[in-house]
């Protein structure tokens, strides 16, 4: 058996050396003070310190925030109350309902954004501006995986038992719903909302093909500047990789211990 697990150790080894190896030098260029040759000669923050007082970067991460949070509030309070009523009113169309959202699991986000961008732009509507714009199509994007992270919650709650109990004691369904639902799955919202939010916050194509030029993100700063100082940007990068470590380390937190352990 250790010959088997020996040569699948090594494999696994050499696969992971070979995925960490440019994130490991992207990490130690940004300190370095100079690196000219083989090993890097002595470290610095000041590449770290330009980058964080650099105001067009700062906003860029604040933008990038933004258009990931607003689609994120949108689409998990509007599945929450489709699934509201499909399970407590209109179980039947459930179906339809999951169907709906799970469609854009077969788009591309590229093909999505390309189509949307030559549907709507210069309709003068308001689908017509690239701000709005983006954010249904942010909205469009996360919703499978909306869908399906709140479906879970509520299902494990037993929401329609919940509200029935209630009922009997004389409360009404949706204040039942608010005050008792919600908080019960409030994990597992969260735990949607924050992965949601991880994923629009990295994301560059689609932003760069409808808003790159209006609304620029830390993806579409550091794309924009990627011909200049090469170790500032190799700090930004750190300082983007530490933001999505920190939204993925509060994902961790806001499960369920019993989720974890499965």
């Amino acid at each position: 058996m250790n010959q088997h697990t020996l040569p699948k150790a090594v494999w696994k080894t050499i696969v992971a050396v070979f995925l960490l190896m440019p994130l490991v030098v992207t990490v130690v260029y940004a300190f370095s003070a100079r690196w000219v040759h083989i090993l890097p000669e002595g470290f610095t923050l000041r590449y770290i310190a330009a980058t964080l007082t650099n105001q067009k970067f700062l906003l860029g991460i604040g933008r990038g925030l933004l258009i990931s949070f607003v689609p994120v509030v949108i689409t998990n309070v509007s599945v929450l109350l489709a699934l509201y009523v499909v399970i407590v009113y209109l179980p039947g169309l459930e179906k339809v309902v999951q169907l709906l959202c799970l469609i854009p699991t077969t788009l591309n986000g590229i093909i999505l954004a390309t189509s949307v961008l030559g549907t709507y732009a210069g309709t003068n509507t308001l689908l017509a501006n690239r701000i709005v714009m983006l954010s249904f199509i942010y909205c469009v994007f996360i919703m499978p995986m909306t869908y399906q992270g709140l479906r879970n919650s509520l299902y494990a709650v037993n929401t329609r038992g919940l509200l029935e109990a209630a009922e009997m004691l004389g409360a009404r369904r949706f204040h039942s719903f608010l005050t008792i639902v919600v908080p019960a799955i409030l994990p597992g919202l969260c735990n949607s909302a924050l992965m949601c939010l991880s994923g629009l916050f990295g994301d560059f194509a689609i932003i760069k093909i409808i808003a790159s030029s209006q609304f620029e993100t830390a993806q579409s700063y550091l794309y924009r500047n990627r011909a200049q100082d090469t170790q500032e940007l190799s700090a930004a990068v750190v300082i983007l990789l530490l933001i999505t470590l920190l939204i993925n380390y509060l994902v961790h937190k806001s499960q369920d211990p019993a989720d974890r352990v499965s």
